[in-house]
């Protein structure tokens, strides 16, 4: 009965979530800030005011997020515009080089028609990358909604991280005590998961993006900025770096160089970045006993963006990998338990 209590409470909580999810964006996003920065903050407090503890942690956070925009944001403007205005000889080039296997293969292929498409493709969405963001705040709504949401997640997360402890402490009050050893037991086991999760898929995307960008870069082929930061954002989808900026990289270099030395290039770049990255970087920071299968990466991503969209991408591997991982731990002491039953 207490089961059917428990599943019926997180469905209704979970529906509510869904019908609220847009006043909730802000305070999601400034829970996960201070959930990040709360150990910072508990270590800076032994030697001072946990005020001025969170508010230092405030400048340097605030600061660096703004420094990356203001160096970021240009750079990548400035190579999407480039790269429409070189559009038009790429499709060309594109358009002679399928005419040309067609024929020596005899393929029923339409190169124009395929060049024209991807070229009116690779515009409508270089276009609208380029406008959005001025879009967004053209409009009265769109200032409305990032004023707000500028000026709500720093003061939510300052309230929170200043009673965080005294948050805890009340949640578990609620609690009968039957309930609050196995809640408890749950949320630690989850909060190493999730932390350590968030902290090291961040640091593996970083080092992915940055690895792929210096790379593309130094090859110098258009995009290259571009193609860094998109696969060191999907990189936490696997291959999915690989897919939507290595290759892609590999089609530029092909269309701006036309020889062997710079594909070969941009094939080394790709294979060092994802070797370290996947192979050495990913169970170091991440951990092993966090890995989640690929299908339910992919499973759970677009399920949260189904339900609530960017944020519910955005949250629901973190939350699967802590869900797998005290599954997995649950597993184990039932498979303890049922052992030492057996040999007593």
């Amino acid at each position: 009965m207490r089961t059917f209590a428990t599943l019926g409470s997180l469905f209704i909580l979970g529906l509510t979530f869904y019908l609220i999810e847009g006043v909730l964006v802000p305070f999601v996003l400034a829970w996960v800030l201070a959930y990040l920065l709360v150990p910072l903050v508990d270590r800076l407090q032994r030697h001072m005011p946990r005020l001025v503890a969170i508010m230092l942690v405030f400048i340097v956070v605030f600061t660096g997020i703004a420094v990356l925009l203001l160096g970021l944001v240009p750079a990548l403007q400035g190579q999407i515009s480039r790269f429409l205005n070189a559009l038009p000889s790429y499709a060309h080039l594109l358009d002679t080089t399928l005419a040309t296997l067609a024929d020596r293969l005899h393929l029923p292929l339409a190169p124009g028609a395929i060049a024209s498409n991807l070229e009116q493709q690779a515009r409508h969405l270089g276009t609208h990358l380029l406008e959005a963001p001025s879009a967004l705040l053209n409009t009265a709504t769109g200032m409305i909604r990032v004023a707000v949401l500028v000026a709500l997640v720093p003061i939510i997360s300052f309230y929170l991280l200043r009673d965080w402890h005294n948050l805890s402490a009340g949640i578990e009050s609620f609690l009968s005590v039957p309930a609050r050893a196995h809640v408890k037991a749950f949320l630690q086991s989850s909060d190493l998961v999730f932390r350590r999760f968030i902290h090291g898929q961040l640091m593996v995307m970083a080092a992915i993006g940055c690895g792929y960008s210096i790379g593309f870069e130094l090859t110098g082929i258009d995009l290259g900025l571009v193609l860094g930061v998109l696969a060191g954002i999907v990189s936490v989808v696997p291959f999915a770096s690989f897919v939507l900026g290595g290759l892609p990289a590999l089609l530029l270099a092909v269309l701006q160089y036309h020889d062997l030395s710079h594909i070969l290039m941009i094939l080394g770049t790709i294979g060092l970045t994802e070797f370290i990255g996947n192979t050495i970087l990913t169970p170091v920071l991440v951990g092993r006993f966090v890995q989640v299968h690929p299908a339910m990466v992919l499973l759970s991503i677009f399920a949260g963006g189904a339900l609530y969209g960017v944020l519910g991408m955005l949250l629901a591997l973190p939350v699967a990998a802590s869900l797998s991982a005290y599954w997995s731990q649950q597993q184990a002491s039932l498979s303890e338990a049922e052992q030492s039953s057996g040999e007593s």
